[in-house]
């Protein structure tokens, strides 16, 4: 008995399938024609309506050092790893002047739509050297201006780069000279307090001692041994020797704040150049020369070039989907019908 309803059900099952194979295939037409439309109208979509995206790659070599030595000593650099500083390609600085140069309207390309058109790929790192390798990768709609827009981001984030490391520098040094000077005036005023001092003393002590006059106050014998008149105060000495000692301490001290004066004089230079730079809108020249840790640590090994193809999007494999999904569609508006019209 259950053998029988099984070849009963498996009767039934193989109907079924039968019948949705002779409906679909009584609409093989209109399954094949919806399935070309769609894919036309998908390909016709792609090629004409989608705006193409065409992709310029910057090959960005970084071995930015950890310690930079400058004429003022040793300056620790603030960021630690490339990463960090390839990352500042996106700032808000870089992208406004890649913005004006370019001449987009703000109000058709802001700074976040041009950021969101900025991709930084993986970091390719050398491991005999401290360098690293990005590709920087930017998107425009034909293949100049994608050009364009790579060359001119390229060159505010090197503007940008330069002159953030200078005016960090700047800024510091004018802060440890100005503390370095006003530690070094107490050490001064407090030499000269203790030089003040030794030299009073030095007026009230006698530089010589009569040692047989010294010897008759105390009522010594002095026939057993030779004792001289007038020998040398050997306190007279001591503080006569500390006076040379602080007096040349307080000249180094002096020294040494002419010589920071000088570099303030000289940051202030640097300063002022700063300034203009930034009175010009970050876009006139940059004339600080404090240091140049990014003209040495950060460059291009190849200049990029136009793409020579769109890299998206693809009409192919546009029209393929569209087709596929036009398939699938009348396939599916096909079954309803027959299911709804009791055709199956």
């Amino acid at each position: 008995m259950n053998e029988s309803q099984n070849n009963i059900q498996q009767y039934e099952d193989g109907i079924d399938l039968r019948e949705l194979i002779m409906v679909l295939w009584k609409q093989k037409i209109m399954i094949i024609s919806v399935t070309l439309i769609i894919a036309i109208l998908a390909a016709l979509f792609s090629k004409f309506i989608i705006s193409p995206v065409y992709k310029t790659n910057l090959n960005i070599v970084i071995s930015m050092p950890e310690i930079y030595i400058t004429r003022y000593g040793e300056y620790k650099l603030p960021i630690s790893t490339n990463g960090e500083y390839v990352n500042l390609i996106k700032s808000n600085d870089v992208v406004v002047n890649t913005i004006k140069d370019m001449e987009y309207d703000i109000n058709v390309v802001s700074v976040q739509d041009l950021k969101d058109r900025i991709t930084i790929g993986e970091i390719n790192t050398n491991a005999n050297t401290v360098q690293n390798s990005f590709t920087v990768t930017v998107s425009a709609d034909n293949p100049e201006e994608s050009l364009k827009l790579a060359q001119h981001l390229y060159r505010n984030y090197i503007d940008f780069m330069d002159i953030m490391m200078k005016a960090r520098a700047v800024s510091y040094y004018y802060n440890d000279f100005t503390v370095q000077i006003e530690s070094i005036e107490n050490q001064l005023i407090k030499t000269r307090e203790v030089l003040a001092k030794d030299e009073e003393l030095l007026a009230k002590t006698p530089e010589t001692i009569n040692q047989k006059a010294a010897a008759a106050e105390l009522k010594n014998d002095t026939t057993s041994y030779v004792v001289l008149e007038n020998i040398i105060n050997p306190n007279y000495t001591t503080l006569e020797a500390s006076i040379i000692e602080n007096k040349q301490k307080m000249f180094d001290l002096e020294s040494s704040i002419e010589m920071y004066k000088g570099y303030l004089e000289e940051l202030e230079v640097e300063q002022v150049a700063l300034d203009k730079y930034y009175q010009s809108g970050k876009t006139g020249k940059n004339e600080a020369n404090l240091m140049d840790v990014v003209e040495v640590s950060i460059y291009q090994p190849s200049e990029p070039v136009a793409p020579t193809h769109k890299s998206s999007p693809s009409t192919l494999m546009n029209t393929i989907i569209g087709g596929v999904l036009g398939g699938i569609i009348s396939v599916l508006v096909v079954l309803f019908k027959a299911y709804w019209k009791k055709e199956i």
